[in-house]
């Protein structure tokens, strides 16, 4: 039973606030000379007693403290995955290069099916131009006529001058000029292609009314490039160009701004194959084009 007292008075003084309650209050409540209250007739050993167990309650009272956790921000957005690396050909549309007068010849230059939308891993390379300031500066600029040959190419006729005025340059890597240079075919000599043959067969573009009109253009820099759709040449070296002008013209007829999505271009030269390839080169992707599906 005293024991029992003990416990229930110990139990009753922690769950006190010793700093609200009145000391005559707390003297009462202690059962007067309790151990956990101090007064001039408590012996030492019971106030040392006391003290260890005041210390004990704010030991606990820290430990059993009820503090709210700070909110756990939760984002409502979804949570995708990240998508899987295309192909080393996807999304990048085979580069258009005319073969002059090999496009005669439908069986080393087949027409492309128009429905199938042809990629590549073709990769353009910066190239330097030469260091002459006069050089530069004449061919930085040109301007050309608008032509359309038999087969439906739309091309603009330039002077021949940018790709002669480049050989004495271009033949210290054994580059010749491109095969355009012919009196069988046309275009004859330099050329920019705005509309491809299958663009204007698709797209029904039998009149087009600025034909004979002159167009400026600024050339960008020298690239080269290994195309794959050319089996007899190694490399080919062009001028990217840029011209609002051509850009304006095509969308004039409700087709994008640049031909197959790529910059204009001057084929200025070409480096010929030296024998035939020992592996045959990897075929370009081809995948349904989407307008197809959609009509």
């Amino acid at each position: 039973m005293k024991q029992l007292l003990l416990s229930r008075i110990t139990k009753d003084f922690l769950n006190t606030d010793s700093e609200t309650v009145p000391s005559r209050d707390r003297y009462r409540m202690s059962w007067g000379g309790s151990i956990l209250i101090g007064n001039d007739q408590t012996p030492p050993k019971r106030k040392q007693k006391g003290a260890a167990l005041l210390a004990l309650r704010e030991r606990f009272a820290n430990l059993f403290a009820h503090t709210q956790p700070a909110p756990t921000p939760l984002s409502t957005s979804p949570r995708l995955s990240k998508p899987l690396d295309p192909p080393p050909a996807t999304f990048r549309p085979a580069w258009a290069f005319s073969k002059g007068a090999l496009e005669q010849d439908k069986r080393r230059n087949p027409e492309p099916i128009v429905y199938l939308l042809t990629e590549t891993n073709e990769t353009a390379k910066a190239r330097p131009v030469p260091g002459q300031s006069p050089l530069l500066r004449s061919i930085c600029k040109g301007k050309g006529v608008l032509r359309k040959n038999s087969q439906g190419l739309v091309y603009l006729d330039i002077d021949n001058r940018f790709i002669s005025m480049m050989l004495p340059y271009l033949k210290s890597y054994g580059l010749v000029r491109p095969p355009y240079f012919n009196l069988f075919g046309t275009p004859e000599g330099a050329h920019i292609p705005v509309i491809p043959s299958r663009e204007t067969a698709f797209q029904y573009l039998t009149e087009i009314d600025e034909i004979g009109e002159e167009f400026s253009f600024e050339i960008e820099g020298l690239y080269s490039m290994q195309p794959s759709s050319w089996p007899e040449v190694e490399q080919v070296w062009f001028f990217k160009l840029h011209s609002q002008k051509l850009e304006d013209f095509r969308k004039k007829y409700f087709i994008p701004s640049l031909p197959g999505g790529h910059a204009f271009h001057i084929a200025v030269a070409v480096l010929p194959r030296a024998s035939v390839m020992q592996t045959p080169r990897a075929e370009p992707m081809m995948r349904i084009n989407p307008a197809l599906i959609a009509c």
